[in-house]
């Protein structure tokens, strides 16, 4: 059986301190480092086996500056899928994770919004401050994937959600290029029939324009 190819783009938002490195990192070799302190974006490149293809990604983990702030529209237009990651012990960052994701149906809509919403640092379970039916809530409002994990405890559910997104975004990828491809086809058909109409519209309006031979004598003389 031969392996398909295929390759997604994924960007990560989220307050500052919330994990987005960590959690990605996790994902990416199962490690856990637990210091981060960038203040610009940072891009991971993998590739991973999923079913019978294997997909090359690349992981955009975006530098948070400003609370509240929206993704920029580069970031946006960039990604086939999203991760909002927030802090459970951090009420202030799931109301960002809250804005982020409303902000990401503004920018690509109409389009399907694969993304995938993180509770993350659930180890600390005696610090928290959102409860879990609050997150289901928020996912279900937006048509979010949505996982509670823990970057310093364990890789497996980091891994769960992070493939559950990508095969949605895969899919999603999929349906949107069979969209394109036949918006293409009907606008080449009308265009065919557009040209096919108004050509023959000038060709017979060429054949009754009179000839300067059909034109009297008295216009000649002026």
């Amino acid at each position: 059986m031969s392996v398909k190819m295929t390759s997604l783009r994924i960007a990560v938002f989220g307050d500052k301190n919330v994990g987005k490195s960590a959690v990605t990192v996790r994902f990416l070799t199962k490690r856990f480092i637990g210091e981060y302190n960038s203040d610009i974006d940072l891009l991971y490149r993998s590739s991973i086996k999923q079913e019978d293809y294997i997909t090359d990604i690349e992981i955009l983990d975006t530098c948070s500056k400003n609370r509240n702030s929206s993704p920029s529209e580069s970031h946006v237009q960039w990604a086939d899928g999203f991760v909002v990651i927030y802090d459970i012990c951090v009420k202030e960052t799931f109301e960002a994770a809250r804005g982020i994701i409303h902000s990401l149906h503004k920018m690509k809509s109409p389009f399907i919004v694969p993304m995938l919403l993180l509770a993350n640092k659930r180890d600390l379970e005696h610090r928290r401050e959102v409860g879990v039916d609050v997150g289901h809530e928020l996912a279900l409002e937006y048509g979010c994937q949505f996982y509670e994990v823990s970057a310093a405890d364990v890789f497996m559910p980091i891994s769960i959600a992070y493939q559950a997104l990508l095969r949605d975004a895969k899919i999603t990828q999929q349906q949107r290029s069979t969209i394109l491809r036949r918006r293409r086809s009907s606008l080449m058909t009308v265009s065919k029939k557009l040209v096919s109409i108004f050509g023959k519209k000038e060709s017979d309006l060429e054949k009754k324009r009179p000839s300067c031979d059909a034109v009297p004598d008295f216009a000649l003389s002026i």
